[in-house]
């Protein structure tokens, strides 16, 4: 498997729910032919022979701690299988961070859209809402006063990027640099949710887009139109919990199954969001589910600039009056 043959390598984990047992296998990933077989490890017998994948999955997916989902299998890659593939994707592998004090609130979708273009791709992020001893951590972490995250509505936002711009993440007002190995993510989880769970809609964006790096362009095209981010986090759903969340969808969108694999296909990043009516108003925001609708007669909405088809459609949104708070407790309540 060395880099000139051109072949990927990983050690791949699928949880297999009948025997209720997860089962390592090898997996080969051709880049050339957009190809992919596996071999079980504890029989050493061929899993699945070498097969084209469809299109839904990317290169850029085949990263350790990626999750690629193949013939209905969600695999998590949680490990190199040889030297060759670890060394050609070291540089891919580079991790840090920002944190974006209150201060910055109005500019997020900014600074994250020139991360973004700078090379770098998000891994996680949370607001936070950092106060008493968490504000002391934090600040003694950055070399800063606790007071510059308890500023205006006290609300932070930590954002872990992976790639080749991550050595180019720089501070500035209000930003601060954060290095792989930083605690504040596990301070920010147990200092809970930012959610508020009033006058809200939920926004989804879908793993599509958070791939392609348009996390910080869809955040800027919210924040430009007044909504107010309350909450928003990343989330990898197994297919289990991504057909929970859209149980109530089932039998009204279309290619239900294929929508509920999208979900499930990578990292999503819920959003609260707060303004007058907001479930009506972002459901005029996001635009018509299906793509070439949107494109045609609503260009300026958001499924129309990042949708790729009715399945890559950017962002779900709340479809009905009473659901934004449910969809929000969803992900900021139950699955804390």
């Amino acid at each position: 498997m060395a880099a000139k043959d051109d072949v990927l390598g990983f050690h791949a984990q699928w949880y297999d729910p009948r025997p209720q047992l997860v089962k390592d296998f090898v997996l080969k990933y051709y880049p050339l032919t957009h190809e992919a077989d596996m071999t079980d490890v504890k029989s050493h017998r061929l899993f699945l022979k070498r097969s084209k994948l469809p299109s839904t999955i990317k290169a850029g997916d085949f990263i350790v701690g990626g999750k690629v989902i193949i013939y209905g299998r969600e695999l998590s890659l949680v490990e190199y299988a040889d030297p060759a593939t670890r060394n050609r994707l070291a540089t891919s592998s580079n991790t840090g961070g920002l944190l974006l004090d209150p201060s910055t609130t109005s500019k997020w979708g900014d600074i994250i859209a020139a991360a973004e273009q700078s090379g770098c791709r998000i891994t996680e992020c949370r607001t936070v809402a950092f106060a008493g001893r968490a504000a002391d951590v934090a600040a003694q972490e950055l070399g800063t006063s606790p007071d510059a995250f308890m500023t205006g509505a006290g609300v932070s936002m930590l954002v872990a990027f992976r790639g080749a711009g991550v050595a180019s993440l720089a501070a500035g007002s209000g930003i601060y640099p954060l290095s792989g190995d930083s605690n504040l993510f596990q301070l920010a989880a147990e200092n809970g949710s930012t959610a508020t769970f009033d006058s809200c809609t939920c926004c989804v964006l879908k793993p599509h887009a958070v791939k392609a790096g348009n996390v910080g362009t869809i955040l800027a095209t919210i924040q430009a139109q007044g909504y107010d981010v309350s909450a928003m986090q990343s989330f990898s759903l197994s297919r289990a919990s991504a057909r929970e969340f859209l149980e109530v969808y089932k039998g009204v969108v279309a290619d239900y199954g294929t929508v509920v694999d999208e979900f499930a296909a990578g990292s999503v990043i819920a959003m609260e969001l707060r303004a007058e009516d907001a479930v009506t108003q972002f459901r005029k925001t996001a635009g018509p589910w299906d793509v070439e609708t949107a494109k045609e007669l609503f260009p300026n909405t958001i499924r129309a600039q990042f949708g790729v088809d009715n399945v890559r459609n950017a962002v779900h949104c709340t479809d009905l009056e009473g659901d934004g708070k449910t969809e929000c407790e969803y992900f900021f309540d139950l699955l804390q």
